[in-house]
């Protein structure tokens, strides 16, 4: 009985931690220094987001902290920032309010890459553009775009 217990409870706070990441992001905008790029719905999925050329990277791996965001304007403006080490992988997402967004930018401070891939589509995530680099804002281009995934 008290495995039951703890199983229920696990999963209890399994779920409310999925929930709060989705509905409780920060708001915040892409630094200024980010170079802007479009990003068309339908490219290529590499499964990893890469590091932005031309930039010295730390020789340990430093994935963390990394953080998605999601902006209502061009250029990462007006954005609404999701922390990637608390997202599960494998799952689609959509912002709690739900909004469009028109741009993305993947922040990591190590300029490192992520060993996954982060990306973004049309709710339920049928169909889904892959953000290539962090430290790099994405304008979206091509569908109505609401939801995140990050694929493993």
């Amino acid at each position: 009985m008290q495995y039951a217990f703890v199983a229920l409870a696990i999963a209890l706070f399994g779920y409310a931690v999925a929930d709060s990441v989705v509905g409780s992001g920060a708001q915040s905008n892409a630094p200024a220094s980010f170079p802007i790029s479009n990003l068309t719905f339908g490219g290529a999925h590499s499964g990893t987001t890469l590091p932005q050329a031309g930039l010295n990277t730390n020789s340990a791996q430093q994935e963390f902290p990394a953080s998605l965001l999601l902006c209502r304007n061009t250029a990462c403006a007006g954005c609404t920032s999701f922390n990637l080490s608390a997202i599960p992988q494998n799952i689609c997402f959509s912002p709690d309010p739900l909004f469009s967004f028109l741009s993305v930018a993947v922040v990591q401070p190590s300029n490192q890459g992520l060993p996954f891939g982060v990306e973004v589509g049309p709710a339920n995530c049928g169909e889904v553009a892959a953000i290539p680099r962090v430290n790099e804002c994405f304008d979206v281009r091509g569908a109505v775009f609401e939801a995140f995934e990050i694929d493993t």
